[in-house]
């Protein structure tokens, strides 16, 4: 006799990627251990919401800087282009940003902020 075998319907890309989440911030918090603070994942967690609630925008760099660096491998003016901005309006945006990213994560912010000035240098000397 045949069975009618039903097979589960594909998951939402969006289902996998909060289990890879779950996974790492599980990882973090094994290898950060809380010491009397919060676990490491959770940590992670409440910074990158901390930037996020006062700008939007710096979150937006400061996963870029943490992910697809884009930040560093595309030009000013591309990077401006893409919020109809200029140059000098992404890297002055870029560098409020940092200063707002400092005040939640001052270890991150200092080296965004050193990053962006070697870029700054580069591009002027080169």
């Amino acid at each position: 006799m045949d069975y009618p075998v039903e097979s589960p319907s594909p998951l939402p890309k969006h289902y996998e990627l909060v289990c890879e989440i779950a996974c790492r911030v599980q990882e973090l918090d094994e290898l950060l251990p809380s010491n009397g603070k919060a676990p490491g994942g959770i940590r992670l967690i409440n910074r990158l919401g901390a930037v996020e609630r006062r700008s939007r925008r710096a979150y937006r760099l400061l996963l870029d800087m943490l992910t697809e660096q884009a930040s560093f491998s595309q030009s000013y003016e591309a990077l401006g282009a893409k919020r109809n901005n200029s140059r000098q309006s992404w890297l002055q945006n870029a560098q409020a940003d940092i200063e707002l990213v400092k005040e939640v994560w001052p270890e991150v912010g200092d080296v965004m902020a050193e990053l962006i000035r070697r870029r700054s240098t580069e591009n002027e000397g080169g």
